[in-house]
């Protein structure tokens, strides 16, 4: 089966969280625990989109990583491929010759095809759009919950305590005992 690696997911949610805070410098801790990413996988993820020039960092006490590229500029396949390498669905299409049959091979055709049209989807996709995306679906969450009684006061509060609120959306957030019990 053909899927998507955790560097691959993992490395999305990080361009993601960096596009959705244009101009931030955000730390790996921030990012690890919004994200859920093991930090150590995280700082390696970050060093491998480096060389993109996606991704810089900036140095000392309130140091960390922000976007270098607009995002409406990269897309999810440049992502990918930043910390994969191309995309192979299957060894004949690695380069020609890679597999004796590739002349002569029906099947040979249908991935190429698959190839062509996985990553096209892919390039489709940028994190401008992405994060206009998550931001209507949180929205859409915000008023749900505020239909079904269950929002309490969305409005920031003057003191926050650790972990007190569980849904961040757009500057909006959401008391976790407000929150339905998924019991």
């Amino acid at each position: 089966m053909f899927k998507l690696s955790r560097k691959g997911e993992y490395a999305i949610r990080l361009v993601l969280h960096l596009a959705a805070n244009p101009g931030k410098v955000c730390t790996t801790a921030e990012i690890a625990k919004i994200q859920d990413i093991p930090s150590a996988f995280l700082k390696k993820i970050i060093q491998d989109l480096r060389p993109s020039g996606f991704v810089v960092s900036a140095k000392g006490q309130k140091g960390g990583i922000l976007l270098n590229v607009s995002p409406e500029n990269i897309s999810v396949s440049d992502v990918i491929q930043a910390v994969e390498g191309p995309l192979f669905l299957n060894v004949c299409l690695v380069r020609k010759g890679a597999c004796s049959r590739d002349e002569v091979c029906p099947v040979h055709e249908m991935w190429r095809t698959c190839q062509i049209a996985v990553n096209d989807i892919w390039k489709g996709y940028n994190f401008k759009e992405m994060v206009e995306r998550g931001n209507q679906l949180a929205d859409a969450n915000i008023e749900r919950l505020k239909k079904a009684g269950l929002a309490g006061s969305l409005e920031k509060p003057t003191k926050r305590k650790k972990d007190q609120y569980a849904i961040k959306g757009r500057g909006e957030q959401v008391r976790k005992g407000d929150m339905p019990s998924n019991n």
